[in-house]
């Protein structure tokens, strides 16, 4: 598999053929993939900042935001709306197909109808964009694991219906356990002298 900031310049050269589902395969297994963490501030400071009009400020913190999460589609789609309004629609339309493939490569996934159909997200925030995408909402949520992968069944409503989608989260889940097995390695060495 190539690396990732490869595929990504890639990507981002040429969004109109990428291949959005390869590249958020190479994501996962990189070493900037971060599930959980993000900075929820800094992304409110941008809406500030794009509600107020400051777009060359929006625009660098955007930047920095996207540079630390480069597979965001909320970031992408925001990049685009500031782009716009600072004439540059070339580049703005890049930016929406690279968020619009994302989404497109997240639900051809699967059809979320069932544990084997199971839509595969990188994070929660994937997980309720698909569900809005497609007018629905959450309303509960169940985590299980089958021993070999961990599904998310969620009960939504939407549309004049109430249903249950199924959303594989074996990715995150998995960065998490590798973080809480190196947390507890470094809790019982802290000297690291086990690592021979």
């Amino acid at each position: 598999m190539a690396d990732f900031p490869q595929l990504l310049d890639e990507a981002l050269s040429d969004p109109e053929r990428a291949d959005y589902a390869s590249l958020r395969d190479a994501y996962a297994e990189s070493h900037a993939y971060l599930p959980f963490g993000r900075d929820q501030n800094a992304i409110e400071d941008l809406h500030r900042r794009m509600a107020a009009e400051l777009w060359d400020e929006a625009l660098d913190l955007l930047e920095a935001l996207i540079d630390d999460d480069p597979l965001s589609i909320p970031l992408r789609f925001a990049y685009a709306h500031i782009l716009e309004a600072l004439d540059d629609e070339m580049e703005a339309s890049a930016q929406r197909t690279f968020g619009n493939g994302l989404m497109r490569a997240i639900l051809s996934s699967g059809d979320g109808r069932s544990p084997d159909g199971a839509i595969q997200v990188l994070d929660s925030r994937e997980m309720y964009l698909a569900l809005e995408m497609m007018g629905l909402r959450a309303v509960t949520t169940r985590l299980s694991h089958d021993g070999t992968e961990w599904i998310e069944r969620v009960e939504v409503k939407g549309k004049g219906e109430e249903r249950t989608m199924y959303f594989n989260v074996s990715r995150p889940q998995g960065w998490l356990a590798k973080v809480e097995q190196t947390e507890e390695v470094e809790k019982d060495d802290p000297s690291g002298e086990l690592d021979d």
